[in-house]
Parts: C-alpha cells; sequence; structure tokens
C-alpha cells in the first residue's frame, strides 16, 4: 500500500474518532433519507395535476387521507370510501384520530394535495431515524453503533415508503421507539405517556409493554444476573407504572378526540356511541373481525413467518405511462418490500444477540432480542389461535428489534470491514432498486 494511501487511512481513522462525527454522520443520514422520502412527494399523479383528484392515493391512504378529508370537511372523489360520510366525523372509527386529525389540520393549512397529506409522514421517518440513534444509546451502546441502526433504518424500503406516505404506521413507530429510549433512560412515567399519545395513532403500540417486560426479565436471569432477581418485582412495577401511564394518556386523548371528531360507523350510518369506552370497544370488535380463511391468508394477506424472509411483498401501487385511466402517468412502484441484505443477516444476527444476552447479559443485545420477540410475537399468536388476517407492512413495528441486532453484527470485530462495506454498497443498491420511482422492466406486478 503506498504511502498516500496509509495518509489518507490515518486521517480516516482519526476523523472517526471526533466526539463530533457519528452526529455529523447521522445528520448526513437523516438529510439524505428526508431529501430520498420528500422527492417527488406529489407523485404519482395525471398530468397536469392541477387538483387533488389527479393525484394519486397510496395503498391505505384511500382510508386515511379521504377520512382526513371528511373530518376537515373536504368532499371525497365519488366512488372512493367514505364519500358518502358525513362533515366533521371521522369515518375510519376502526383506529384512533391523531393522524387523521394532523392531516385533516394540514389539509385545512394548506390545502387538499400530497404536502398536506404526506408532510407528516417525512416528520416522523426523521424522528424514527433519531430515535433509533437515542434507543441505542440509551441501551448502552456506541455512538457508531447507534448511527448504525439509524443507517439501516434508512436502507430499508418498508421506512422509505411508509415515511412518505400518509398512513398510520410510521407515526406508532416514531412514538414506540423514543418511548423505549425514555424508559431505558429511567423516565418511565414520561414514555408512558408517549407511547399513550402513539396508542392515538394506531393501537399496536402496546406491544412496547411486552418488549419492556421481557427486557425487565433479562436482567434477572441468567448465570451473570442472578444477584440481580430481588429487583424484578421493582421492575415489574416501573413496567407497570409506564403501562397505567399509558393507559391514562391514551384514554384521555381519545375522549378529546372524539369530541373534535366523532367516531362514526359507515355500516350502521351512525355515530358510535358509548363514550370513549364505547369507541374503545367498537375498535376491539373491528380488530375481532379481522380474521382470514380456514384456508389460510388470501391476496395480500400473510403468515407473520413469511415476514421474516419477504415471503410475500405488497404491491402497494404499481403504474406506469400506460397505467392511468387517462393522461400521462408517472411511474411509480410502491411495493412493500424489506431490504433483503438486512433480512438476510437478520436471523443470525437474532441467534447471535440472543446468545450474547444470556452470556454477557449486554442491555442493547437484550433490547434486539425483546423488541424482536415482544412485537412479533404476538402477530404469530394471534394467526395461530385466531387467524387473524396479517400483512407484511405489520413488520414496520418489528423492524427496530432487526436493525440493532444486524447492526451488532456488523459492528463485531471479527466480522472483517471489507465485508462491512461491500454489504452496505449492495443495501444501498437495493433500496435505489427498489425506490418507488425506479423504471423497472415490466414484471407483471400491476
Amino acid at each position: 500500500m503506498s504511502a498516500a494511501a496509509l495518509a489518507i487511512g490515518d486521517r480516516v481513522r482519526a476523523l472517526v474518532r471526533e466526539p463530533w462525527a457519528p452526529l455529523a454522520a447521522l445528520a448526513l443520514i437523516c438529510v439524505v433519507s428526508l431529501a430520498a422520502r420528500a422527492a417527488w412527494l406529489g407523485d404519482p399523479c395525471t398530468a397536469p395535476c392541477r387538483t387533488a383528484a389527479e393525484h394519486k392515493l397510496v395503498f391505505d391512504e384511500a382510508y386515511y387521507v379521504n377520512a382526513a378529508r371528511r373530518i376537515a370537511g373536504v368532499p371525497v372523489p365519488r366512488g372512493q370510501p367514505y364519500a358518502t360520510s358525513p362533515a366533521g366525523d371521522d369515518p375510519n372509527a376502526e383506529h384512533p384520530q391523531l393522524v387523521k386529525l394532523i392531516i385533516a389540520g394540514s389539509i385545512e393549512l394548506f390545502g387538499d394535495g400530497p404536502f398536506a397529506w404526506r408532510w407528516g409522514s417525512l416528520l416522523f421517518g426523521t424522528l424514527a431515524l433519531l430515535g433509533m440513534y437515542a434507543l441505542v444509546r440509551a441501551a448502552g451502546g456506541g455512538p457508531w453503533l447507534g448511527v448504525g441502526a439509524a443507517g439501516l433504518m434508512s436502507l430499508d424500503n418498508l421506512l422509505l415508503v411508509h415515511g412518505r406516505i400518509g398512513t398510520l404506521d410510521i407515526y406508532v413507530v416514531a412514538f414506540m421507539i423514543w418511548s423505549a429510549a425514555l424508559y431505558l433512560r429511567g423516565r418511565w412515567l414520561l414514555a408512558g405517556v408517549v407511547l399513550g399519545v402513539g396508542t392515538t395513532a394506531k393501537e399496536v403500540a402496546p406491544y412496547l409493554l411486552l418488549v419492556l417486560v421481557l427486557l425487565e426479565l433479562g436482567r434477572a436471569v441468567g448465570p451473570a444476573r442472578v444477584r440481580r432477581r430481588a429487583d424484578v418485582g421493582r421492575a415489574l412495577a416501573r413496567v407497570g407504572g409506564c403501562a397505567v401511564a399509558a393507559g391514562g394518556a391514551f384514554v384521555a386523548l381519545l375522549a378529546l378526540f372524539d369530541r373534535i371528531a366523532p367516531p362514526w360507523n359507515p355500516t350502521t350510518r351512525r355515530l358510535v356511541g358509548g363514550g370513549v369506552f364505547g369507541h374503545i370497544a367498537h375498535m376491539v370488535r373491528f380488530a375481532d373481525a379481522l380474521t382470514t380463511s380456514p384456508r389460510g391468508p388470501t391476496g395480500i394477506e400473510s403468515y407473520p413467518w413469511e415476514w421474516l424472509v419477504d415471503y410475500k411483498p405488497i404491491v402497494y401501487l404499481n403504474l406506469d405511462h400506460r397505467g392511468g385511466p387517462t393522461g400521462q402517468i408517472s411511474t411509480a412502484h410502491f411495493i412493500g418490500f424489506i431490504n433483503p441484505l438486512i433480512l438476510a443477516l437478520f436471523l443470525p444476527a437474532l441467534w447471535l444477540a440472543g446468545r450474547a444476552a444470556w452470556r454477557e447479559g449486554a442491555q442493547i443485545d437484550r433490547l434486539g432480542v425483546a423488541w424482536v420477540v415482544g412485537t412479533w410475537v404476538p402477530f404469530e399468536l394471534l394467526s395461530l389461535v385466531h387467524a387473524r388476517t396479517s400483512y407484511l407492512y405489520y413488520m414496520v413495528i418489528v423492524m427496530p428489534g432487526v436493525y440493532v441486532v444486524v447492526a451488532r453484527l456488523l459492528g463485531r470485530p471479527a466480522v472483517p470491514r471489507w465485508a462491512v462495506w461491500s454489504w452496505v454498497g449492495l443495501a444501498v443498491l437495493a433500496v435505489a432498486l427498489l425506490y418507488p420511482f425506479t423504471v423497472l422492466p415490466d414484471l407483471g406486478l400491476a
């Protein structure tokens, strides 16, 4: 190796050791991710894109954006969901109102259009990236490990897509990540409040409580942690206090939201009665009704175990210049697909993290394992016991644990740096190929 190359290597290593370097790298990741998610925010649409109706709604935006339109008193185009629902009410009563209220407020402020529908997802996608760094640091991981976990999130197609469309999932992920980070910092009451707010975005947020239970139990089992078993009661009390704070914040906010945008049932064509607890009961009944046929998943449905290998990706929207009913349609391929380079390492990384958590007791390893188990197992149990309908994008709330364990694997001293950077290059290539506006050959996905 030449003297010049050695000198450059020394300068890079010195730069990496600077205390500000990880934060600079995190800032760069957030800026690049935001730019990638914000690009062509109004697409796809029918040229010349003069009205909101000429913009295509992506996947479940058809429900949440249209519900927000009705809350804001804006008409919904004929034939779309909730077109006949009354103004001022929330016809998507099976989910809490937080995200729809944000979109409705944005419509009133910015007008009915893609920016109003999607800017919140851009913001919460960035908050989720920052939260990954904060979560890793709160769990005892080093700054570069935090950067690595955030970088993995930025390289994942699920974050890229959900971090730019007007759906509920990126909001709840951000709340869950920040709640866990606060909990690990000892702010368990505040963590509960944040989790309660997150539950008003989507009802899966309380799965984090199981993560916290597993995390606390992990401190008390195994040969290296026998001395801490006396602390189990206090640990469970912390989780219990967090749960009570979350429940209180959720009920209080939901009661407030029910006054701002009363829940409307499009099936019965009447308001959901019974106050806040009647609304909660309505959401539970709706969730219980989501079951598959006895023969298993159909269409875009999938078993939770299939998510672990990207067995059944979802085509959220697939259009090209021939795809629209009239005019010119922007090329778009919104595909629900986890970056395959991340999943290729996930299962061995999870096994290694579990072994390290048992033998060494590092909190960062316990966090990764507890997050994956606590957020994925409930979906699998509901699928096995109740034949609950499930979809690949439910994996969004599981992925923070995946990022942690994979980042730990890539950061191991035994892994050659050339192998890490080769993997990163391939992961970036996968992101480019999965980007929603990449021109792809006709794969028959439309």
